[in-house]
């Protein structure tokens, strides 16, 4: 079944999209994904407008629609889909006419004796109608096509709100509103002033029972072409003529027809008038009032595929459910019964059986669609012959239509609470993320000094690039960087004019130093900026990644430059800051391995890890990437995060936190996600074993309280801090490493438990890093 998509139910900026398909070994056919996109146009950008996807799954106390349901379900509207094509076929507008005439007719005479007529024949009922009840707009009869079209023409006899209205502005204004025989719009004085009121009361009193009363007259023909003769347009026709007039439609043609002619033919017969083998018309079939309400008694024959549909759903859910039921409960006779609890049988009020009616409902407009389709264009040789669109319409199922937009809106209510739901558990582990490293404001930076490290980073790729001297590797650099701006402008929410001004030129960034206080914002560009090591898989496609394999990073223009960017970190200090950071390398590995580090740093985690692999949980990356990486995984998630945090650099938080914050850096995002409570588990395993990027945020943060904290600033009050919270979660940590090393999860298969056991591996090492980096953390603070 191809995709059926409903865009309903918004609540909250929340939309709801239906997708049906089959998937290989799997036992679910929906895939169910909620998708919250927003734009925002804006010049300072807020992070709170950032993009969200969210992934949403059913709840599990519930069960699951399996494939079984599905394959019902779409079986069902399969069939009741055959039943409405075979049986019940097309809206006859000849059954449609025959049963208005005769209903309109009795209306007419029922009408015609209350308001006074002793007769029972229709020809006299209307022309007592006509002589009792005249209408002031009749006298402007030529002016709006004579007899045969002034009905259709002259807006105030059309039988609906616009035609009230119109008949109201005649009483008042002494002008009748209606459109020419070209179908230009035009209002003309009254002929026949006598049938205007003379006061308040008149005029509504005209304007409302008496037009009532005289298009009655009309809706059966005259006095002698009684049930017969030209009647008055019903709701659908008026409107479709009122519309003709606008500027949107006035132009339009559907086939060679222009519009306003094609309403004029179908009104008054020509349109779908039977014809013989010379295209000469035979019989008109006209389309008023007559046959909008026998069309109305048509649809009732609609409802037999439809109910049969419903019937056939919920049958097939109550009687698997309580041949399940049987099955579980071990039931060996009537007795037994007792067992099963009814109410999980009823076909009715559950997420499953309004899931099944959605699809099977789908699935029978699918077919009745595509009979619709080849039938009208089988009938009329074509899609060229005016007609087509009538037999189509006429073809589909209108009730269908309706209990699949009834469906799809039962369906959901539940979803959107799905949704809901999922997105305040996600916000709770936002917020715990925020909560832990919101008082942290020495390792944060604000969206203007974001600005001012990214754009060094990218000064310090084109210094690379312009001194590499093979031509084919310089091309592969110049593509990626291009490439990494790109992603890192995804990610940051502002205009499109503010996106083409987001990274600033080398006089500009030595304005931003220069008009500001000097301060430990500048070490944490630096330092990150010394960290930055580019041309890591960046694209997730092999064929792309593996040109990256051979590139070599090799520039010192940060070395070389470093104190005419700013006044506040001179060559030396630099300098410290590597031999810093490899110290604290080697105190976090235990110095027990040679690792080679060069100019930047990250290289340390590069070789510990095999790459930064952003793997753990999406809820992870987003707390530490941006609410953009949540619904990627694998090597799409790998290539997002690391483009968004620079390599393993940059940690994108900024969840709405005070003092304006954008990012957190410095190995703050690591506090964050190993502090927060509504972290699973599952979660935190994922994100220790990413080893090389725990021991990479473990370093920056101990060389940044070393050197910048307690050696540039004496704020011993922020490290300790942050040795508190390192402190604080490592027993927390280790006891679910244990916990998880005991249990064998019946939920996973082979694989997943082999997966699961490589994964401890790496974040017992990881528990080490931690430890001793809180160890290193907790001697600064006792040397002071």
């Amino acid at each position: 079944m191809n995709n059926l998509t409903e865009w309903i139910g918004k609540t909250e900026d929340i939309a709801i999209e239906f997708d049906a398909s089959i998937i290989k070994n799997d036992n679910m056919l929906v895939e169910l994904e909620g998708l919250d996109e927003r734009f925002p146009v804006i010049e300072r950008p807020l992070i709170d407008n950032v993009r969200e996807v969210e992934e949403v799954e059913w709840d599990d106390k519930v069960k699951k629609a399996d494939r079984t349901d599905y394959l019902a379900a779409i079986a069902c509207g399969s069939i009741a889909g055959l039943i409405d094509s075979f049986f019940v076929g097309s809206l006859s507008l000849e059954s449609a006419n025959k049963w208005g005439d005769q209903e309109v007719g009795e209306f007419v005479k029922r009408v015609a004796r209350f308001a006074g007529n002793s007769g029972d024949d229709l020809s006299d009922a209307i022309g007592y109608l006509e002589k009792e009840y005249k209408f002031a707009s009749d006298g402007n009869t030529p002016e709006f096509g004579g007899g045969r079209q002034h009905h259709l023409r002259d807006f105030s006899h059309h039988f609906s709100l616009g035609g009230l209205v119109c008949s109201l502005y005649t009483q008042f204004t002494g002008k009748v509103i209606g459109t020419d025989t070209d179908g230009n719009l035009i209002i003309v004085e009254v002929k026949d002033r006598s049938l205007i009121g003379k006061n308040f009361e008149e005029k509504i009193l005209f304007g409302t029972v008496k037009w009532f009363l005289h298009l009655v007259s009309d809706m059966a023909g005259s006095n002698a072409t009684a049930g017969k003769g030209t009647g008055i347009p019903g709701v659908v026709v008026s409107m479709i003529k009122e519309l003709s007039v606008l500027p949107c439609f006035r132009d339009k043609k559907i086939d060679e027809l222009e519009f306003h002619t094609w309403v004029s033919k179908l009104f008054n017969g020509t349109l779908l008038a039977k014809r013989n083998e010379n295209g000469k018309i035979v019989e008109a079939e006209k389309f008023d009032l007559r046959t909008e309400i026998g069309m109305m008694h048509e649809l009732s024959r609609q409802f037999i595929p439809v109910l049969i549909n419903e019937c056939l759903v919920r049958g097939i859910y109550f009687i698997r459910r309580l041949y399940t039921a049987i099955k579980d409960a071990e039931i060996h006779s009537v007795y037994d019964l007792r067992k099963v609890n009814t109410l999980d049988l009823l076909p009715a009020n559950n997420r499953v059986i309004k899931r099944m009616i959605t699809v099977a409902s789908g699935t029978f407009m699918a077919v009745d669609f595509v009979d619709a389709v080849v039938h009208s264009a089988i009938r009329n040789k074509g899609l060229s012959n005016p007609k087509y669109v009538v037999d189509f319409i006429v073809r589909i199922n209108l009730v269908g239509i309706g209990r699949f937009i009834v469906a799809c809106k039962a369906d959901a209510a539940i979803l959107t609470e799905d949704i809901r739901k999922a997105k305040e558990k996600r916000d709770k582990v936002a917020k715990e993320f925020e909560q832990t490293i919101s008082d942290l404001g020495c390792l944060s930076l604000d969206y203007e000094q974001m600005q001012i490290l990214h754009s060094i980073e990218k000064i310090i790729m084109e210094d690379d690039i312009n001194n590499t001297k093979k031509d084919s590797k310089r091309a592969v650099k110049e593509k990626w960087l291009a490439e990494w701006q790109k992603k890192i402008l995804a990610d940051i929410p502002m205009s499109y004019e503010s996106k083409e001004k987001y990274f600033v030129d080398i006089e500009k960034i030595k304005s931003f130093f220069a008009s500001r206080e000097i301060g430990d914002y500048q070490y944490l560009i630096i330092m990150e900026a010394m960290l930055f090591v580019p041309y890591y898989q960046i694209y997730g496609d092999d064929e792309k990644d593996k040109a990256l394999n051979s590139l070599k990073f090799n520039s010192n223009y940060l070395k070389e430059n470093i104190s005419s960017l700013q006044n506040c970190i001179n060559e030396r200090d630099l300098i410290k800051l590597q031999k810093s950071y490899k110290k604290a390398v080697g105190t976090i590995t235990g110095g027990s391995k040679n690792l080679m580090i060069g100019a930047v740093g990250t290289t340390a985690a590069v070789v510990v890890s095999g790459g930064l692999a952003f793997a753990f949980a999406p809820t992870i990356a987003a707390a530490i990437v941006g609410e953009s990486a949540v619904g990627l995984s694998g090597a799409a998630l790998t290539s997002y995060s690391l483009a968004a945090v620079g390599g393993g650099s940059l940690a994108v938080g900024g969840l709405g936190m005070a003092g304006g914050t954008m990012i957190i850096t410095g190995g703050g995002a690591l506090l964050g996600a190993i502090g927060g409570t509504g972290i699973s588990a599952a979660t935190t395993l994922n994100l220790l074993a990413q080893d090389g990027y725990v021991l990479s945020e473990c370093c920056k943060l101990l060389t940044f309280s070393k050197e910048v904290l307690l050696g540039k600033y004496n704020d011993s009050n922020a490290v300790a801090e942050i040795q508190a919270k390192v402190e604080a979660n490592i027993d927390n940590l280790q006891n679910i490493i244990n916990q998880l090393k005991k249990d064998d999860d019946c939920n996973l298969d082979k694989e997943g438990i082999k997966e699961r056991k490589q994964k401890i591996k790496p974040a017992e090492k990881s528990m080490k890093y931690l430890i001793r980096c809180n160890d290193a953390l907790k001697n600064l603070l006792s040397d002071e």
